[in-house]
């Protein structure tokens, strides 16, 4: 039987996580809403810069640009979805449930996939910079040994709570 947890650890986990789901849907939002204003409004909002030297395509890549990172925070909020639905299990008493080794596969594919596109939108910024003139800054483009580890850590930790799932059900089965 599941008992209910009343863990300061656990509640101050689930209010940072709704802390940062609110400010990557608060990021979405504008990013988002960036992509029609920069197609409809792109000369106008580029007057700064003296828009008119940018060639037409390059208000196509911005939005691109837009579009790309508001893709990159979606596939963050969906992270952070899966890990509060893993907190709460664990405040309701069930961690070793199927559904969290599955929830933990998925953060382990989400992980990997931010890190594969960051790469090509980070090239798309630079480019995109690069037209318009600025200085584009740079990309650090080494291995990040951090994220394989946090990449293989949530894939075992996936499988370690399968084997839990299966482990617990075959106890209740012998009870």
């Amino acid at each position: 039987m599941a008992k209910k947890l009343n863990d300061p650890l656990l509640m101050a986990a689930k209010g940072i996580i709704y802390f940062i789901l609110g400010v990557l849907a608060f990021a979405g939002f504008f990013v988002l809403l960036g992509v029609p204003t920069t197609l409809f409004f792109g000369a106008d909002l580029g007057a700064d810069f003296n828009a008119a030297d940018l060639p037409q395509h390059a208000y196509w890549l911005i939005a691109l640009l837009l579009s790309a990172v508001a893709g990159l925070l979606y596939i963050g909020i969906r992270f952070f979805l899966y890990m509060l639905r893993i907190v709460q299990s664990v405040g309701a008493g069930d961690p070793f449930a199927p559904e969290n080794a599955d929830r933990l596969t998925a953060m382990a594919w989400i992980t990997l996939a931010i890190n594969v596109l960051m790469l090509p939108v980070a090239a798309l910024g630079i480019y995109v910079a690069k037209l318009a003139g600025e200085a584009p800054g740079t990309v650090d483009a080494d291995l990040d040994f951090g994220g394989i580890v946090l990449i293989l850590t949530l894939f075992i930790l996936a499988r370690v709570f399968k084997h839990g799932a299966a482990m617990r059900d075959d106890l209740e089965g012998t009870v």
